[in-house]
């Protein structure tokens, strides 16, 4: 399959988006080439059975016990030409709630979601994306999302499709905990600083592999390993 021709699967997963303790939220997603799944999927097991890690990878559930496993899924995600990463972070004090989002924070959520999502569409691609199942109020938002990305696509791309868009428990799939673990990651780096624990080791070890000071500096767009966009509030 050429390069012109080919789809990819976009995984998303959000956190700190209802902590009220969490200044910032963040909606992230992992970009891969759909004929890349299968074996990508086989190496990420191989890294689970090497430490014998079960269950299901959060970052909610980061453990001492496993330093050396979460360390490595980070360094397979960083070796990978494969695999990329772009994210949203969103200071939830900034939102104008009531005029722009009906006073609706999940209407606001999904907003950011398109914001997020917008900018890893390209010309004569075709995508799969895949959202983290989580409770809404209203059945209907993932939809409204494919139909907002396809009116961008209508009138900012060429040959562009979404193929298809869904929500699925991430416990059926290795790369919805994948980003769960690197949302979650970023998310606790731009709510957190201080006192040294597993997950602050673990953002430090993420940090210096990338060569960053801070998850809280937007990255230029023609960063395509590991995107940040830091929102500022004039696009909602």
């Amino acid at each position: 399959m050429s390069d012109i021709e080919k789809a990819y699967n976009i995984y998303c997963d959000e956190s700190r988006v209802e902590n009220r303790d969490a200044a910032r939220m963040v909606i992230g997603a992992l970009i891969i080439p759909r004929e890349m799944k299968k074996e990508l999927a086989q190496q990420m097991q191989q890294i689970f059975d090497k430490h014998s890690f079960q269950g299901e990878l959060k970052w909610a559930k980061t453990i001492n016990r496993f330093t050396g496993f979460y360390q490595e899924v980070i360094d397979f995600f960083l070796s990978s030409i494969d695999m990329q990463y772009r994210c949203i972070v969103v200071d939830k004090s900034k939102p104008d709630y009531l005029a722009y989002h009906n006073d609706d924070a999940e209407l606001a959520f999904f907003k950011f979601y398109y914001l997020m999502l917008r900018q890893k569409l390209f010309d004569f691609k075709r995508y799969y994306v895949i959202l983290d199942k989580k409770p809404t109020r209203d059945k209907n938002r993932a939809r409204a999302l494919h139909s907002y990305l396809e009116s961008y696509i209508l009138l900012h791309r060429e040959s562009c499709t979404i193929v298809h868009l869904q929500a699925y428990h991430s416990h059926e799939n290795i790369f919805l905990q994948m980003v769960d673990y690197i949302t979650g990651l970023v998310a606790h780096a731009v709510n957190t600083s201080g006192r040294d624990s597993v997950k602050i080791n673990i953002v430090r070890y993420l940090k210096g592999k990338l060569g960053r000071r801070s998850f809280l500096d937007s990255t230029p767009l023609s960063e395509e390993k590991f995107n940040i966009f830091v929102w500022k509030g004039k696009d909602a």
